[in-house]
């Protein structure tokens, strides 16, 4: 294990002298063994309500147990056969490339489906307070994002502003699926505290079922679903950029986690051109769509979408007109067609390759490692 370098939060160009950026696994998910685990974190009211309701377990179910997607073949797991239910188990298998210096762990356990406001921000507040405990406590390489009480605008901000201070949480989670878009006025309680405390937002893959999971209504199979992610969190940016958050708070950053980015540059033509006959409607927008997501948005690199194929990296960078766009992510320890580290494959380009791995997640976390490690 490496020395770690914790940077304060302020804006920093490059490294300090003696360290290099570190590279970062932007999206990974450890995950709760069981909701009793929650019990020392809860106070006595919320304890005796989950032992009360049998301790239910929220699990949303996004990667289902025993498909191909759930877990890596090789994944070290607990005698239940699940993986990264063990710090330990986590860190041999992420860190076992000999690369990784810091993972991010986004905590995926259901929070946000609980639909009780001061319920959801009881367990928001008490899975936080799991993850520093049981997870980043015990490994210094670890580092996570904030788990809110997304449903309640005013509670999230609290939630953020409390474990904002704690340098080992370094950005705020949101679910690809929400009751109302993330743009929308009521929901800038969050976008505001987030910038105040210098925290890049992600957007993963998910959401509160509240509603359908599409616009139009209630898939059937778990292949619509999981497609369906895509149009998601196409509305989610679409709603960001137009009702103005970029300009109301211009230093937000955004990472969009989990489904993929070949979809972003027929999305964004289509938002400039449209954008092109549409300004007078959202006359705050004082530059193209395209120019405000190239520098507020960051998208992780698994699943790598066919990136990783003989000069498919270089395609992709090429339509999306900028090599800043991209950070790397294992998704450990869901299991995709091709490994984390194939995406190397498809450019000859080492600059573009060190941009993805390290420079990219160093203008978002300000990560960095001995020089030397």
């Amino acid at each position: 294990m490496v020395d770690t370098v914790v940077i304060p939060r302020q804006e920093l160009a490059e490294p300090p002298a003696g360290t290099r950026a570190a590279v970062v696994d932007c999206d990974t998910h450890p995950i709760l063994p069981s909701a009793r685990e929650l019990l020392p974190y809860l106070d006595e009211y919320w304890g005796d309500q989950l032992i009360g309701a049998l301790a239910p377990y929220y699990d949303p179910n996004y990667h289902p147990r025993g498909s191909n997607i759930a877990q890596l073949p090789d994944a070290r797991t607990d005698a239940d056969g699940r993986a990264a239910t063990r710090v330990e188990d986590f860190v041999a298998d992420v860190f076992a490339d000999g690369r990784t210096d810091f993972a991010i762990l986004n905590c995926l356990y259901a929070v946000q489906q609980m639909h009780q406001p001061r319920r959801e921000a009881a367990h928001a507040r008490a899975l936080n307070d799991w993850i520093a405990h049981e997870w980043l406590a015990q490994d210094s390489r670890l580092r996570a994002s904030i788990v809110v009480p997304q449903g309640t605008p005013e509670l999230a901000a609290e939630e953020i502003n409390r474990r904002a201070d704690d340098d080992r949480f370094v950005q705020v989670l949101l679910l690809g699926q929400s009751e109302l878009l993330y743009g929308r006025q009521i929901n800038w309680p969050i976008w505001e505290a987030a910038e105040r405390n210098g925290l890049p937002v992600t957007l993963h893959l998910g959401g509160v079922f509240r509603q359908a999971p599409t616009s139009v209504g209630w898939p059937t199979s778990y292949l619509e679903w999981y497609v369906g992610q895509q149009s998601n969190l196409e509305a989610q940016i679409n709603s960001i950029v137009s009702e103005g958050v970029l300009q109301k708070f211009p230093n937000t950053r955004v990472v969009v986690s989990e489904v993929g980015f070949h979809w972003l540059p027929p999305f964004v033509w289509k938002f400039d051109k449209l954008w092109k006959s549409y300004r007078h409607d959202v006359p705050w927008l004082d530059r193209a769509p395209s120019d405000l997501i190239r520098d507020h948005f960051r998208f992780t690199t698994a699943p790598s979408d066919g990136a990783e194929e003989a000069g498919g990296l270089d395609s992709i960078v090429d339509r999306m007109g900028s090599d800043q766009m991209l950070v790397y992510s294992s998704d450990y320890p869901h299991r995709h067609t091709t490994g984390p580290h194939q995406i190397a494959n498809g450019t000859s380009n080492d600059e573009l390759i060190e941009r993805i791995y390290r420079q990219n997640a160093w203008d978002l976390y300000h990560l960095s490692v001995p020089a030397s490690g």
